[in-house]
């Protein structure tokens, strides 16, 4: 069977408990031991269709879900472990962010944002129109993340620039909706900001 179940650091001590479900092992790896090494205890599985029967939502703070683990599926989940632990808390990750993602939703951010605020995506036609308002200078990197299936690259950098304070504004063009999933924007590669795309088909070109 093609599964993964680890764990890492689990201890008593362990302050906060997290259960990690992927479809990649080497990514489900590496956040685990991301998590790892900021002193939480972390379990995962690329088996989601079995995780309720694998785990049980008692022995966990939080549930995370990536990026290929989505619709019906992740609504069942939800509701199963729901039923073992009303009280756990469920979140929805994208890997290049997703250590950011789990702790920000365990300890809460440590400071407020820095860099931006009122992110917003809209559409234009087949276009996107990103928004948002820089808070202070910084670097500014945008980024289409594309499906598992898209050929690859599956990373395409739309734009890289040095931001000032005040409104930012650029354009994503229709081609690249092609294979789409993620919108990033990261901030001095600290602060981020995601927008699930809506793909294209390739005859939409």
């Amino acid at each position: 069977m093609n599964v993964l179940v680890d764990e890492v650091a689990m201890t008593a001590q362990s302050p906060h408990r997290v259960l990690v479900l992927g479809r990649l092992p080497e990514v489900l790896q590496d956040v685990m031991q991301q998590l790892s090494a900021r002193g939480m205890s972390a379990r995962g599985s690329i088996d989601a269709e079995h995780a309720a029967d694998q785990f049980d939502a008692k022995d966990f703070d939080l549930i995370s879900f990536g990026g290929g683990i989505v619709g019906p599926l992740n609504e069942r989940l939800r509701v199963e472990f729901a039923r073992q632990n009303s009280q756990v808390q469920f979140l929805d990750t994208f890997a290049p962010v997703a250590v950011k993602q789990i702790i920000s939703t365990l300890e809460g951010p440590e400071e407020p944002l820095q860099y931006v605020a009122d992110f917003s995506v809209t559409e234009d036609g087949l276009d996107y129109v990103m928004k948002a308002m820089i808070l202070q200078p910084c670097m500014v990197r945008v980024e289409v993340h594309r499906t598992l299936q898209a050929p690859l690259p599956r990373v395409k950098v739309i734009d890289q620039f040095a931001a000032v304070a005040g409104p930012c504004e650029r354009r994503i063009e229709a081609r690249y909706r092609i294979h789409a999933h993620m919108l990033l924007m990261t901030l001095n590669d600290d602060e981020y900001c995601l927008y699930r795309m809506k793909p294209r088909h390739l005859h939409c070109q």
